[in-house]
């Protein structure tokens, strides 16, 4: 009994950790809440893995005053 259940709850923490990683960054493994500008800006530019939208994160992250510019 203890085997079922201890194989449960390993079986339902594989699965959210799984669900989880479309909650990062460029899917960089970068935390879902280092979203500096929120997360629309987030849904919108989250896993565009451009260079720019790469360099506007970095430096939003630093600064968060210029995330209406860079990511409109």
């Amino acid at each position: 009994m203890k085997r079922r259940f201890l194989a449960a709850m390993l079986a339902s923490l594989s699965l959210s950790t799984q669900a989880a990683s479309g909650d990062e960054w460029f899917g960089r493994l970068l935390p879902w809440y280092q979203r500096p500008c929120g997360l629309q800006a987030f849904a919108a530019y989250g896993h565009d893995n451009s260079p720019e939208v790469f360099r506007a994160y970095e430096v939003t992250k630093r600064d968060p005053s210029q995330c209406s510019a860079l990511f409109p």
